[in-house]
């Protein structure tokens, strides 16, 4: 069985003390198990289950909860505890775990962690926020090219309960520079008394991230390379960390939870929805709604601007306004959707603009005809005069092509100058086609109605 379906067997465990049971019972899951069933609990049945876990259990279970539970949890324990357990960690999760909590706790957590470890948790907090440097974890296995296999084999059982991972070694000269990477499986069948060095690939450049990159580099690289870890190097070269398959994983759930916000123009969250609080939410949804407001008053303006002037077909032009409008919109956001992820999905470069635009100018012509045809069709079904057809098909037409090419175009822009092009969001583009093609409708029925009215 799963964690959440033993959580009412947990709880009445819990209920009734019998600790031994739940001890049991916990013993027979998997660590991720075990932490989604601690998430579902309260928290004082998570505090009493949590220390019902081995050190070395509780370590890794602690590193899979939510942030909110880690929090609740170090509030529950004893100083000595939180410090057995951050200990424990592994230094990638005690790393995000440092950089999430509020500062004067961070500054508490770093000082219970013993002297190597706190060393080593400094080191990866001086790197940038969101750089390769805070994802990584030092504890790869390294060695030299001189080494025999028999050597290498002693290294890594004396190494092994340290490192992240032992399938994949990493070769480094005198001064720490990566040369090279070899697996365990490569040591293991070699023949006795090889060398690292004829393990060694040749002259081929090993592929590797930078400390200093931005994170997202690490997730095109691994998706580049499909492979499960990517060594760090600094700007000398030298073998500083890894990445890990994991670790890049969350790191894209993270990146993809933010972009789908900024699409439904919503402020990226910091926490999940139940854990962000009603004032934060507001606070959050309300700039994009404000921002929105302001655009969609350029509508109104555009349809005061031609009252005068149209006032005897005025309710005749606004009955089919939404049309043209709404159609504008879904075309537009369509669009920008599409070049949103292929620009994440580096199905497109910026190098190809020209080549989308000139391709999305034919489509947004295409689309606009088809659908100006509909709207010519729905304008005699509804025996409206042929003027108000006229309009319909000029500026359906008009508008699908430019909402189609700025849908294209807009996000490609934002990318240029360095800003992220999930921020055109649907309602941002809907808002801006709404009014675009508010001034194209009525500036065309004004044209329609003065010649032919």
């Amino acid at each position: 069985m799963t964690g959440p379906e033993l959580e009412p067997q947990i709880r009445q465990l819990l209920s009734e003390r019998d600790f031994a049971a739940v001890k049991a019972v916990l013993s027979e899951l998997e660590t991720a198990d075990i932490a989604e069933l601690l998430a579902q609990c309260e928290s004082d049945e998570q505090a009493l289950a949590f220390r019902l876990l081995s050190l070395e259990q509780a370590a890794d279970v602690f590193s899979l909860l939510p942030l909110e539970n880690q929090g609740m949890l170090v509030e529950h324990m004893s100083q000595a505890s939180v410090a057995d357990i951050l200990n424990e960690m592994s230094p990638d999760d005690r790393t995000e775990l440092l950089e999430e909590v509020p500062g004067e706790l961070a500054k508490r957590l770093l000082a219970s962690l013993r002297g190597e470890e706190r060393a080593i948790a400094r080191a990866l907090l001086n790197y940038p926020a969101d750089s390769v440097g805070r994802l990584m974890t030092p504890e790869y296995v390294a060695v030299r090219p001189a080494w025999t296999v028999e050597a290498v084999l002693e290294h890594i059982r004396k190494v092994a309960p340290q490192k992240e991972t032992v399938n994949d070694l990493y070769v480094i000269n005198n001064e720490g520079k990566l040369l090279d990477h070899i697996q365990l499986q490569d040591v293991v069948l070699a023949p006795a008394g090889s060398t690292v060095e004829s393990l060694m690939s040749g002259p081929t450049e090993e592929p590797s991230l930078m400390a200093q990159q931005d994170q997202e580099a690490a997730v095109e690289l691994f998706k580049k390379y499909d492979t499960q870890v990517l060594p760090v190097v600094d700007r000398r070269g030298v073998l500083v960390g890894i990445v890990t398959g994991d670790d890049v994983l969350d790191l894209q759930e993270q990146v993809d939870t933010e972009d789908f916000q900024k699409l439904a123009g919503v402020t990226a969250l910091e926490d999940p929805y139940f854990q962000t609080s009603y004032l934060k939410m507001v606070v959050k949804r309300l700039p994009w709604l404000t921002f929105l407001l302001a655009a969609e008053l350029l509508t109104a303006l555009a349809i005061a601007s031609h009252e005068d002037s149209m006032r005897e077909h005025i309710w005749l032009l606004i009955l089919f306004m939404p049309m043209v409008n709404a159609s504008a919109g879904n075309v537009g956001s369509q669009m920008a959707g599409l070049v949103i992820r292929g620009l994440a999905v580096q199905e497109m470069k910026l190098g190809d603009w020209l080549r989308i635009g000139l391709r999305e100018l034919r489509m947004g012509l295409t689309l606009g005809v088809i659908l100006a045809a509909m709207a010519w069709a729905s304008a005699i079904l509804f025996g409206r005069p042929w003027q108000v057809a006229v309009i319909l098909v000029v500026s359906m037409l008009s508008a699908l092509t430019i909402a189609n090419l700025a849908g294209a175009m807009i996000p490609l822009a934002l990318k240029r100058i360095r800003l992220d092009p999930a921020v055109t969001s649907a309602p941002l583009i809907a808002s801006l086609m709404d009014a675009l093609s508010a001034v194209i409708f009525f500036g065309t029925a004004t044209v329609i109605f003065h010649y032919y009215g």
